[in-house]
Formats: structure tokens, sequence, C-alpha cells
């Protein structure tokens, strides 16, 4: 596909043209998206896995308003996560192509935009899934200054309750202003062999805190917006899952 030749906001939208301006700069997931569902077939994990060479996949939408500065539709759409079976990547992509008719979406665009939008043109983005050891997200604005969660290894247990997220509070600078580590279950991370961490503090390491942050401000200069970022941290490589702009809703 050439994408200097294609509208890529109404083709792929704006989920993936986001990571696109950053795709020679940082470390991006490996992906490819289906924008008819007509596309499907048989041969779509082969195709699949001749381009992301990796079992794990995650399955999303990039409709073509969606993560735009005026409209995110955040948690309206389907996203399936941690995927490895072939026979199931052909029901994803359905899953997430019919989500698009989400009762919600007429109310949600009343909201935001005093109007229902005339077209919605879903896509459907699969990409690599990273096995993360530290992830989480990142806001660009928050509170006059710039905020950092992250946790050890698996997310899921933030989203479950089982743990609580580390939060590094920064200046709009970029310096810290105060670095909150939670207690975190120690039977989790018994057995894991991750040198980014401190072992006794459960906490990033000096070295990669600031690489961390110096990075976030380097992906801040390619966008003219506020930034909400999920990244992750894996075999010592940071990767930037999504970027998105921050919106009130």
């Amino acid at each position: 596909m050439n994408y200097s030749q294609i509208n890529l906001e109404k083709s792929v939208g704006w989920k993936i043209l986001n990571l696109l301006k950053i795709k020679d700069a940082f470390y991006i997931p490996r992906w490819f998206m289906i924008t008819e569902k007509e596309d499907i077939n048989e041969d779509i994990y082969t195709d699949y896995m001749n381009i992301v060479w990796t079992e794990y996949y995650i399955c999303r939408s990039s409709m073509s308003n969606e993560d735009s500065m005026k409209l995110s539709y955040a948690g309206l759409f389907e996203s399936i996560e941690w995927r490895i079976s072939e026979k199931l990547l052909h029901n994803d992509i359905l899953d997430v192509f019919q989500s698009v008719e989400n009762d919600f979406l007429d109310e949600y665009e009343i909201k935001i935009t005093w109007k229902v939008l005339e077209k919605r043109k879903m896509n459907v983005l699969i990409q690599e899934f990273i096995i993360w050891e530290v992830s989480w997200v990142y806001f660009s604005n928050f509170n006059n200054g710039r905020l950092i969660e992250y946790i050890k290894w698996c997310n899921q247990f933030l989203v479950d309750g089982v743990v609580k997220a580390n939060k590094l509070f920064l200046s709009k600078n970029y310096t810290i202003i105060e670095h909150k580590k939670n207690i975190q279950y120690k039977y989790i991370w018994e057995n894991l062999d991750i040198y980014i961490y401190e072992k006794e503090n459960n906490s990033l390491t000096l070295e990669w805190e600031g690489l961390l942050i110096s990075e976030l401000s380097r992906l801040q200069t390619f966008y003219d917006f506020e930034i909400d970022v999920e990244w992750t941290i894996s075999k010592w490589k940071l990767y930037i899952l999504q970027v998105r702009p921050i919106t009130a809703l």
C-alpha cells in the first residue's frame, strides 16, 4: 500500500495513522489491516503470519474517526488481546467489524458533535502482541504536569485490581515531582527475571526511569497535540503501542 497516495484518515483511521508518524523513530508492533469485511478468507492467518511472524496477536478497531482530535470512542468497540489460535482469528476479526453496530455510538456522537455522523468506516487492525516486562500509560497533560503510570509484567493484574500502578508525576519540563511507588503482591513476581526493575522496591531502575522520561519527551515532538500513550518495555526495547489525543471523552 502506498501511503503517500491515499487518504490515510479515511482509509485506515487515526489509530494506525498516529503510529505511522513514528514508525521510523520508535519501535512499534508489526501489524496489518483489513479494511473490508469481504477481505476475510481462509488464508487470513497465513497472511498474518507472513507479515507479523508471531502467533500472539491483538485484534482491535481502527474506525475512521476513532482516536481523532474530537472523538476517541474509548471503550465502544471490541478489542481482543493475547490470542494464539489460528481458528480464533477469523471470528475475532468479524467481532471487531460488527462492533461498529454498537447501540451507544449515536448517543456518543451526538454528545460530542451534536449530530450522528453520516458514515462510519470500520477497519480491523491486527497487531503483534508484545510480551511485556513493564508497561502501562503516559499522559502528557495531567494536573498542569505530566503522568507516567507503570506496572511490572502483566497489566491485567492492574485491570483486575490485584495491584496498583507505580506513578511518576512530572512537571511540564519533564522533571520528577514525585515517584509514588505501590507495594505489589510478591508472589506474582517471585520467579520473574527482570533486570530493569529494582528488586527491593519494585520500581524502575534510575537508568530506565530516565530513559523512559527522555523517550516520551521525544515522542511528544512528533505530535501537535497532547498525547495519551500506551507503551511497554520488552527485551530491553521501548515499544509504543498506541498514541491518542487527550480528549475530554
